[in-house]
């Protein structure tokens, strides 16, 4: 009698929710926003502000519907959120990197150090895309079962 033993993605699904749910945060970009419609701060900051604040607004559903959620809905948000969220951090990258108008507060250290940062968090979304669409998590979420 063979008995499947099916792998349980659940330390997965943890470590990815909590790393969804931490970007609650970015919330906190917010002040950027009304900087940059004050004329304080450049104006290629306010569009990596509003997708920080929009990561950040969506965190919360996007981390409940990792952990409680089955289904192509909460599997596919959950990617779409990580790419929004590097394709984030890529345009705070460039803006940083390349911009030459004032820096908020939070951007204002070492070019460097502003895109090493970046691209570690970055790095980790990839890390949960990369989860997200591996095969015992497609189970998980994509099952016949699970629906």
């Amino acid at each position: 009698m063979k008995t499947e033993s099916k792998k349980s993605p659940r330390v997965a699904i943890i470590l990815v929710a909590i790393l969804a749910l931490f970007q609650i945060v970015r919330i906190m970009a917010y002040p950027i926003i009304v900087d940059v419609l004050a004329g304080t701060n450049a104006e290629a900051w306010l569009f990596p502000a509003m997708m920080d604040v929009f990561v950040g607004v969506a965190a919360l559903f996007v981390a409940i519907g990792i952990w409680k959620g089955k289904g192509l809905l909460p599997w596919t948000a959950a990617i779409v959120f990580f790419c929004l969220s590097i394709s984030d951090h890529l345009d705070a990258m460039t803006v940083r990197l390349l911009g030459n108008g004032p820096h908020p507060a939070m951007m204002s250290g070492a070019p460097s150090g502003v895109a090493t940062q970046l691209v570690v968090m970055s790095l980790l979304e990839v890390a949960a895309v990369w989860a997200l669409t591996s095969k015992s998590m497609r189970e998980h979420y994509l099952s016949k079962e699970s629906a």
